[in-house]
């Protein structure tokens, strides 16, 4: 094996298994923002209004494959409540959703002996990530150097810099491309058999399911490896 590469969150990174209690406080640090800015709307129809929007967008994004930027996300939110948009607003809104989601992110035991293993065998590392929300990259990058793995990628690719989302085959073979190796010689793992282990056998890469709390069963769906703890990675290089 030459080269193989990750998903992010709750394979690498661990986060919420629960999104919904997070959006809902993002929901009520958005409003405080609204209301400051000029915003129109009351708690409950603002309220109904962002979260109707985060369950459209992920409904298109789990349809086309696309990345929909948090961004524009953001401009549809704060000016369909009457604020006085502009970058500031923006910015402290990507940073509500950002705080959101480092109240409960836990490095998953072994990563960086694990990541050190595969690097000393002399293997290539690569990532592909859909960022939470279509929150630019320099978050996700956050917590990588938070957690110290900066140091063991050869290649990051992250949805909100391509404007594509797993299972888009067009990410894993622009992986593949960056780490000049051909199907036969790379590993896709990650924790999701619909996003991860699909994406990656739809291009003819060996996909690996990693155990995670979070994760949706589908029987038609079947990688061809499946570990627990990331020792067990080891007998497959």
């Amino acid at each position: 094996m030459k080269a193989v590469i990750f998903d992010l969150g709750h394979t690498l990174i661990d986060y919420y298994h629960d999104w919904s209690r997070p959006e809902e406080r993002i929901v009520r640090r958005l409003f405080h923002l609204a209301t400051d800015t000029g915003g129109c709307m009351g708690e409950p129809e603002f309220r109904r209004s962002v979260l109707d929007i985060l369950n459209s967008n992920r409904d298109r994004k789990m349809q086309d494959m696309h990345e929909i930027p948090l961004d524009k996300v953001l401009l549809t939110i704060f000016d369909s409540a009457g604020c006085s948009v502009d970058e500031g607003l923006i910015h402290d809104g990507m940073e509500a959703f950002y705080e959101s989601l480092r109240e409960d992110r836990v490095l998953v035991p072994g990563t960086l002996e694990m990541l050190q293993r595969v690097k000393d065998r002399g293997c290539s590392i690569g990532l592909i990530s859909d960022v939470a929300w279509g929150l630019p990259s320099e978050y996700p990058l956050r917590d990588i150097r938070h957690f110290h793995l900066e140091g063991f990628f050869d290649d990051m690719i992250f949805s909100s810099d391509v404007g594509l989302r797993k299972p888009n085959p067009r990410l894993f073979k622009m992986a593949m491309f960056n780490l000049s190796v051909g199907r036969d010689e790379s590993m896709y793992i990650g924790n999701s058999l619909q996003f991860d282990v699909k994406g990656a056998k739809s291009v003819g890469m060996k996909a690996v399911l990693k155990k995670s709390g979070y994760f949706h069963p589908d029987d038609s769906i079947v990688p061809d490896h499946t570990v627990d703890d990331w020792k067990e990675l080891d007998e497959l290089l």
